[in-house]
């Protein structure tokens, strides 16, 4: 009889092994905890366990003390608010938690990249509803939370310390093997099957990584300018191959032979197995203009590759020439899309806070969570959510009254939580992560109470309850009252889009261009990019793309133009500039 062998990949041994290291991290961390800031803190362990988890989707790592102190002032405030929110009136009640809840909801909702702001009103809903602590106790409490906030940013160093460089040179590696595929293909006169976008996408990724990890606003390295440089460079030589006409020639054979070469130093170079790059030698290229230009794209990405290691271009960080009141401005950065999304949710859940605390309503907490969860920047995603919303709550609802009958002692629902806590690892989709969770909340709630089957369906259809309620209140207030679509979102952001572009054409003509406002331009103008075609995707924007095109030729060509005026690279000679 044959023996069967199982063999798991890499990827699902490395997923076990992380799943397993962050559930014991996570059991460990809500144990100890509590015994530095005692038993009514023990929610706050909770709290931070997610918001660790959560705040990895940015890298703060670039500047850790900055972040330490967002951190420790937003939380402060989330225990202090939460605290004044239960002892005050309620219609100060009521203006407190519109306040906080907005700050909340406008600093962690971002238009381009990925959004904070759930885990932290969530947070700031257990202080109110699940771990509420008198005045008395308020001093360990802000303790406490200063105390999470340095584990977040802990957490951060630990775990993210070596994204940046890490994710940078995958970035660049992938398109550096990217390009090789492309020559091969064409050396084997087969069609290149590139319609650029892959490579495009890769300069957004490098954009996002500067954009998390800047000193400040206005506050980009010179390695990070060169990064981006590099990128750019490369998306350009692969728009030269792919412009090449077939059936080769002899000569420009071989010139593709020369740049693989090329690339295959510049792939060791990044990856560390190399020190230092080779010189192009001019002669190796034929004197004609096309041969020249690949000559010269070469150079000026093996220049910028160059500066983009050098310790002293990544600690050094050019001076914007903007005015005080400019930088202010930018710095500022106001965003309609945010403030409409922030006052309407702020709005929305204070309202239905006084309204559970006024009430008193006993597992009002499920109500809010699920309005919270629910109720996202754009209306057409509302009802999406409500249904994954629902069915993972019946779902987890109905396995938690099967568990929780068939097993009453509190070990074995202790065990039970736990696993279902454990499960969630392995899950990215909201409808089977939210099973896991119902059926750890709803062990929380008939932990010591309630015992059979009916005592355990009642708690599941009071739960389900109040979730239908939240969800109904949720599509009301985003879908009916306060209803702003996508389509709403994509417009506001493609006007602020061309405005990206047409600063940038204005840049370009400057006899010496800000630096570092250009360069914030072009991460701008990269994220925007991202966002806006997703965006037009979802909304079927059938003439997105060629909107798109022609402002992406206009940032092309303000990036030529600008490159093409800098002293300290290796540049395009002038005259095969197009």
């Amino acid at each position: 009889m044959k023996k069967l062998h199982f063999q798991l990949s890499d990827e699902w041994k490395k997923k076990i092994r992380f799943s397993t290291l962050s559930f014991l991290f996570i059991i460990a961390y809500v144990n100890i905890f509590p015994m530095l800031f005692g038993a009514e803190n023990n929610i706050v362990a909770v709290i931070f366990t997610i918001l660790m988890s959560a705040s990895m989707v940015r890298d703060l790592t670039g500047t850790l003390m900055r972040h330490f102190f967002i951190q420790a002032f937003v939380l402060v405030w989330m225990s202090i608010a939460a605290c004044l929110v239960n002892i005050l009136p309620p219609m100060i009640s009521l203006l407190i938690n519109l306040i906080t809840l907005f700050i909340i909801l406008y600093a962690f909702t971002y238009e381009y990249a990925n959004h904070l702001y759930f885990p932290y009103i969530l947070s700031y809903l257990f202080l109110i509803f699940i771990s509420p602590v008198p005045p008395t106790l308020l001093p360990r409490r802000i303790l406490a939370m200063v105390a999470g906030a340095f584990s977040i940013i802990a957490y951060q160093w630990i775990m993210g310390r070596k994204k940046i460089k890490n994710n940078a040179q995958d970035i660049l590696c992938d398109m550096i093997h990217h390009i090789k595929e492309q020559i091969q293909l064409t050396l084997s006169d087969d069609m290149p099957n590139d319609n650029l976008n892959h490579m495009h996408h890769k300069l957004h990724a490098l954009s996002k990584i500067i954009y998390d990890r800047r000193k400040k606003v206005l506050c980009v390295s010179d390695a990070s300018f060169s990064l981006i440089d590099a990128g750019r460079g490369l998306e350009h030589l692969n728009v030269l191959i792919q412009e090449l006409d077939t059936p080769l020639h002899d000569d420009e054979r071989l010139l593709l032979q020369q740049i693989d070469t090329q690339l295959s130093s510049f792939d060791s170079f990044i990856q560390g197995s190399i020190t230092e790059l080779p010189k192009l030698d001019v002669c190796d290229f034929d004197d004609d203009k096309k041969n020249h230009l690949f000559y010269h794209i070469l150079l000026y990405i093996r220049d910028r590759l160059l500066h983009m290691s050098d310790p002293d271009s990544q600690k050094h960080w050019q001076r914007s020439s903007l005015s005080l009141k400019n930088r202010l401005i930018t710095a500022c950065n106001f965003s309609s899309v945010r403030f409409v999304y922030a006052l309407r949710i702020a709005l929305v859940l204070s309202l239905a806070t006084l309204f559970v605390l006024w009430f008193s309503l006993p597992h009002g907490k499920w109500l809010l969570f699920t309005l919270a969860s629910v109720s996202l920047p754009y209306a057409d995603d509302v009802p999406v959510k409500m249904k994954k919303r629902i069915l993972a709550t019946l779902l987890g609802g109905l396995a938690s009254v099967l568990i929780y009958s068939l097993f009453a002692s509190p070990i074995s629902r202790m065990a039970a939580m736990m696993l279902s806590g454990y499960a969630s690892f392995y899950f990215h989709d909201y409808a089977a992560t939210f099973t896991c969770s119902t059926i750890g909340a709803l062990g929380g709630a008939v932990f010591m109470s309630a015992f059979g089957f009916q005592a355990n369906f009642d708690m599941f259809i009071i739960r389900l309850g109040y979730i239908l309620a939240g969800a109904i209140l949720a599509y009301i207030a985003n879908c009916i009252i306060f209803p702003y679509t996508r389509l709403q979102a994509t417009k506001a952001l493609w006007r602020r889009y061309e405005d990206v572009t047409n600063l940038l054409i204005s840049i370009s003509k400057e006899k010496e261009p800000d630096a570092q406002l250009y360069y914030s331009c072009i991460i701008q103008a990269h994220m925007l990019e991202e966002k806006l075609s997703k965006n037009a995707a979802l909304e079927n924007w059938e003439s997105f793309p060629e909107y798109m095109r022609q402002c992406r030729i206009k940032v092309y060509q303000a990036h030529r133009t600008h490159i093409a005026n800098r002293k300290d690279a290796a540049i395009f000679r002038p005259e095969f500039l197009v």
